[in-house]
């Protein structure tokens, strides 16, 4: 919320641990707190999804590249396991 050139100051306060209650405080250059508020929590959803999605792709090429790999560590593995049954 700091890296917003809009807000001046901003901080929170918990009442009580109990309580599912928290005191957001936003000092504004001049625009209403409310209004910078939403824009900043529009914007931190917008990053967290692209970080989502960079880290789902990044997962799936992890997996697609290191399937052949566990392809055959699987059929060595077999094949030595077949072995050994034998004797």
């Amino acid at each position: 919320m700091l890296c917003s050139p809009r807000v001046t100051f901003c901080g929170y306060s918990i009442p009580h641990p109990s309580e599912a209650r928290v005191n957001i405080r936003v000092q504004t250059t001049g625009d209403p707190a409310r209004e910078v508020l939403k824009d900043v929590c529009q914007n931190l959803m917008l990053m967290c999804r692209h970080v989502r999605c960079t880290f789902d792709k990044a997962v799936e090429d992890f997996k697609a590249s290191n399937a052949v790999k566990a392809m055959k560590i699987d059929s060595q593995d077999s094949s030595g396991d077949d072995s050994e049954e034998s004797e």
